[in-house]
C-alpha cells in the first residue's frame, strides 16, 4: 500500500499492507528490490515505520488524545465524539467503537510486520552496503526493533490486565519474524521479557550513533528536537534524531515497561540514568523543560515540548484532526477536558493551565498559524510519546517505594516546580504522597494518553470530581473479531 511519509524527509513505499497480523502477505519480490536495492530504499522504508505510527489509529488520535485518554476519564462526555463517550463508559462492544478498537489492533500489527521485513532484510546486508557502515546498519535495526518492543507495549496495556492482577495470563502473541501467519499467545510475563529484551537490544544498537557520531544532533535542544536543525554525518536522515527513538528515549521507555511490570529495581535504573545523564539535573543536559514565558502568548509552545524524548511526526497532523472534529455536527463537541478547576485551582500557578483553553479544551491539539520563529510551526506535526517528566515520576516512585522518602519528595517537588509551582510538597505518607503523584500524572499527560496507564498498573481507582472509578478488568479492550484464535 501507498502512504505519503514525512515531505521534511523523503516519501516512501510502505510496502506491507494487511487487515489482520496473523495474515501478513510477503511484499512482491518487485518491491523488495526497489526498496531495499540501496540504503536510501532502507532508510526511506524506517521512515515509513514512524509514518505508520503517527496515523489516526495510532499516536495521531487513538493512542494520544482520542481513545486513550477517553479511557483515562479526560473529557467532559457532553464534549467529545459518541465513539470516545463509548469509550469513557467503557462500552467496547458498541457499534461505534467497534471499529476503533480494530483499528488499533490491526495497524499495530501492520507496523510490527514492517518492522519485522526491514530487520529481515538489513540483518542480511553487510556493513558495506549502507555509507555509515556498522553505525548506520545498527542505528536502523536499533530504530525497528525499538518500534517492535513499542507497538507490542502498547497492545499490552490495552488489550491485557496490568501485570499486577494477571501475569500468566496469554493474551496476544509477540511477532518477531516476517512473514507469519501463526503466533501463540504468550504470558504477559512472556510478553514483557520479550519487549525489554528487545529494548535492551536497541539501545545497544543506536548508541555508537546518538552518543558518538551524531551526538550534535541529539544535544542541539529544542532547534534540534522541532526542526532537526543540525548538520549530521550521513544526512537529514540523522537530523531528527531527538524525536525519533534514540538511546534516551529507549531507556525511558525501558523505565516505562519495567515499572508497569512492577519491576521496580529496573524501573528506577532507567529513569535513574535519564534523569542523572540528560535531564537538566543530568550531566550532558540534552533535555529541559519549558520556561514559563515560553508557554504562553501566541508564540507559545502548546506541547511544552523541551522535555519530549521521543514523539510520532506527521505534517498534515493538524488537518486531520481538524477534518475529524468538523465530522461533528454539535459545533460545542471540542473535547472539552473534565474538572479543569480541580485540577489547577485558580489560586495555584501552574505552567500547563497554560495551554488549557478557555473553553476548557487542550490546546495540544490545536493548529498554530500565523506566527513567528522556526520552532513554532513544527509543533503542529508532533504527537508526545515519551517525556522527561515521567522519569521524575518514575524516579520518585521507585525511591519512595525503597524507603527513601526524603529523596522521593526531592525529586517529585524538582518536575512540579518546573512545572511552576513555589512551593514544595511534604506529606511523606503514602497516601499523601501516591495522591499527589497522581495528581501530576493527571495534569502533565492530558490528552497525551498515559494516565490511564498509571491507574491501571497500580488498580488504582480514579476520583473524577465526586464519582470513583474502580480499576479492573472492564478497562481490558476486547481482541477483534477473527483475533481470539491465534
Amino acid at each position: 500500500m501507498k502512504r505519503t511519509i514525512l515531505p521534511a524527509l523523503m516519501s516512501v513505499l510502505l510496502f506491507s499492507g494487511c487487515n489482520k497480523w496473523l495474515d501478513v502477505k510477503p511484499s512482491a519480490q518487485s518491491n523488495d528490490t526497489q526498496i531495499f536495492g540501496d540504503a536510501d530504499g532502507v532508510k526511506t522504508a524506517v521512515n515509513g515505520l514512524y509514518q505508520g505510527i503517527s496515523t489516526g489509529d495510532l499516536y495521531g488520535r487513538e493512542l494520544t488524545w482520542g481513545l486513550n485518554s477517553a479511557l483515562g476519564q479526560d473529557y467532559n462526555v457532553t464534549k467529545i465524539r459518541n465513539e470516545h463517550v463509548q469509550v469513557t463508559n467503557l462500552a467496547f462492544t458498541n457499534s461505534a467503537l467497534v471499529p476503533v478498537i480494530s483499528g488499533i489492533w490491526a495497524n499495530s500489527f501492520n507496523v510490527i510486520a514492517n518492522c519485522n521485513k526491514i530487520i529481515g532484510e538489513v540483518k542480511g546486508k553487510e556493513d558495506a552496503f549502507f555509507p555509515q557502515g556498522l553505525t548506520e546498519k545498527n542505528l536502523i535495526l536499533g530504530e525497528a526493533i525499538a518500534i517492535r518492543a513499542l507497538m507490542h507495549f502498547e497492545m499490552l496495556r490495552l488489550f491485557a490486565p496490568a501485570p499486577l492482577n494477571d501475569r500468566a495470563g496469554r493474551y496476544m502473541p509477540y511477532q518477531s519474524v516476517y512473514p507469519t501467519r501463526f503466533s501463540p499467545a504468550l504470558s504477559t510475563t512472556e510478553i514483557i521479557q520479550r519487549i525489554t529484551a528487545d529494548l535492551d537490544t536497541a539501545q545497544q544498537l543506536v548508541s555508537a550513533n546518538d552518543t558518538i557520531l551524531n551526538k550534535n544532533a541529539m544535544s542541539g535542544g529544542l532547534n534540534a528536537l522541532l526542526s532537526g536543525s543540525v548538520s549530521a554525518n550521513g544526512g537529514l536522515f540523522f537530523s531528527y534524531r531527538m524525536n525519533r527513538l534514540n538511546f534516551v528515549a529507549i531507556h525511558a521507555l525501558m523505565a516505562r515497561v519495567y515499572l508497569y511490570a512492577g519491576d521496580r529495581v529496573n524501573a528506577k535504573k532507567e529513569a535513574e540514568f535519564v534523569y542523572r545523564g540528560y535531564g537538566p539535573a543530568g550531566r550532558n543536559k540534552w533535555f529541559a523543560f519549558t520556561s514559563e514565558v515560553n508557554s504562553k502568548g501566541p508564540n507559545r509552545y502548546i506541547k511544552l515540548a523541551d522535555d519530549i524524548l521521543f514523539a510520532a511526526y506527521d505534517p498534515n497532523l493538524a488537518p486531520a484532526i481538524r477534518t475529524y472534529k468538523n465530522t461533528i455536527t454539535n459545533p460545542s463537541v471540542m473535547y472539552a477536558i473534565a474538572d479543569v478547576p480541580a485540577w489547577f485551582p485558580p489560586t495555584e500557578r501552574d505552567y500547563r493551565a497554560n495551554i488549557i483553553a478557555a473553553d476548557n479544551s487542550s490546546d495540544k491539539w490545536i493548529e498554530l498559524t500565523g506566527t513567528t520563529g522556526n520552532n513554532i510551526i513544527p509543533q503542529n506535526f508532533i504527537m508526545p510519546v515519551v517525556r522527561l517528566s515521567e522519569m521524575y515520576y518514575i524516579y520518585s516512585e521507585c525511591l519512595y517505594e525503597e524507603g527513601s522518602t526524603s529523596d522521593a519528595l526531592k525529586i517529585l517537588n524538582e518536575i512540579r516546580i518546573a512545572r511552576g509551582k513555589t512551593t514544595n510538597f511534604t506529606d511523606a505518607s503514602r497516601e499523601g504522597f501516591y495522591t499527589e503523584l497522581f495528581n501530576e500524572y493527571r495534569k502533565e499527560f492530558i490528552a497525551e494518553g498515559q494516565t490511564i496507564f498509571a491507574y491501571k498498573r497500580l488498580k488504582r481507582p480514579m476520583m473524577i470530581g465526586t464519582k470513583r472509578i474502580e480499576i479492573d478488568n472492564r478497562f481490558v479492550l476486547p481482541l477483534p473479531d477473527g483475533e481470539i484464535n491465534f
